[in-house]
């Protein structure tokens, strides 16, 4: 639903956003399918781009007019090993936006300044804001298979992540297989250079990996055990298989071929902020495009239902009116109900 609320103001360390556009993330109805959250109520939204209208007193290295990306990383305790190695997205105390803290579905919102990134003024709103997660994770998770050119790599789901995925692993060198339920979605990947598509409807992905000899490495975007046992079963000796999507759901270890083929299994969470810095430079340069789906806030819950049953493709992205501003002290912005078990 759509409520007025109190625009937030910035506190210590905290700057004011005005937002110019945030994406729809699989975390955001992951979020809203829990039973218990840390915020009620609370503001979904954490892949967004806006302009810093207000900094905080003693806030250094950001001004108003500056543009910004926010994240699903507000902040790092700044105190853990994690932290200290710059790693803030393996804190263990982390605190996250969306989740913790009020998010970006909504016309302002504060951040973290430490947690800020530029981000390049060339850049369309509806373009950038998916970049801030989607495109971050993915660039990680490819990061992440370690792969040399010429490698094969399986991704599975080609949806707001995977299209991307699928990019970054030809801009590496990489030869791509590209497995999911939808046609529509299988055309993009072949268009994006994938040069195996399979729909996993109508033929197995395992034995179409196998005709080339298997994969190095596999990809699942997808959050199920299903589709995780298909992914390892395609790796070929010494593949990787790295594990982005999330659920609250096992996924049990084939442990002989684990061991005998020595396979590696690597989970992958958001990245680091400088490979978020590499990812707005290949979107400038145009070596990346991100498929998406310009909204309305009230367009937003038809978008979560088509995202929950495979029917969204890209990445739907809520937009913002340029240099709307809603009358002192209140704003409209997305309150979505608390989640019902």
């Amino acid at each position: 639903m759509i409520e007025e609320v109190p625009r937030p103001a910035p506190g210590e360390d905290e700057v004011l956003v005005r937002i110019e556009a945030c994406g729809l993330c699989h975390s955001d109805l992951f979020i809203r399918s829990l039973d218990a959250l840390p915020k009620v109520p609370l503001t979904l939204g954490h892949e967004a781009v806006g302009i810093v209208e207000e900094a905080a007193p003693g806030v250094a290295g950001w001004r108003p007019g500056d543009r910004v990306a926010l994240t699903y990383l507000y902040a790092g305790c700044g105190a853990c090993e994690a932290c200290l190695r710059e790693r803030p997205e393996l804190c263990p105390r982390q605190i996250n936006t969306g989740y913790h803290t009020g998010g970006a579905f909504a016309e302002y919102a504060v951040a973290r300044a430490g947690s800020l990134v530029k981000v390049p003024p060339e850049l369309p709103a509806d373009q950038a804001a998916p970049l801030c997660c989607a495109g971050w994770t993915a660039y990680h998770a490819v990061e992440s298979a370690g792969l040399e050119p010429g490698s094969w790599l399986a991704v599975f789901g080609v949806g707001g992540l995977g299209h991307l995925g699928i990019q970054f692993a030809r801009l590496r060198g990489l030869r791509v297989a590209a497995i999911d339920l939808s046609e529509e979605k299988l055309a993009l990947a072949r268009q994006l250079g994938a040069e195996i598509t399979v729909n996993a409807r109508e033929q197995s992905a395992v034995r179409a990996l196998k005709r080339v000899g298997g994969a190095h490495g596999a990809i699942s975007f997808v959050a199920s055990a299903a589709v995780i046992g298909d992914a390892f079963k395609s790796l070929r000796r010494l593949g990787v298989l790295v594990l982005v999507g999330l659920a609250i759901e096992n996924y049990e270890l084939p442990l002989l071929d684990t061991v005998l083929k020595q396979i590696r299994i690597q989970g992958s969470f958001l990245g680091t902020r400088e490979e978020l810095r590499e990812v707005f430079e290949l979107a400038r340069v145009g070596k990346v495009r991100m498929e998406t789906e310009t909204i309305g806030l009230a367009a937003l819950p038809g978008a979560m239902e088509r995202m929950k049953t495979g029917r969204l493709s890209g990445r739907a992205v809520v937009r913002f009116p340029a240099g709307w501003k809603s009358p002192e002290p209140r704003e409209i912005c997305g309150e979505p109900e608390r989640p019902r078990g």
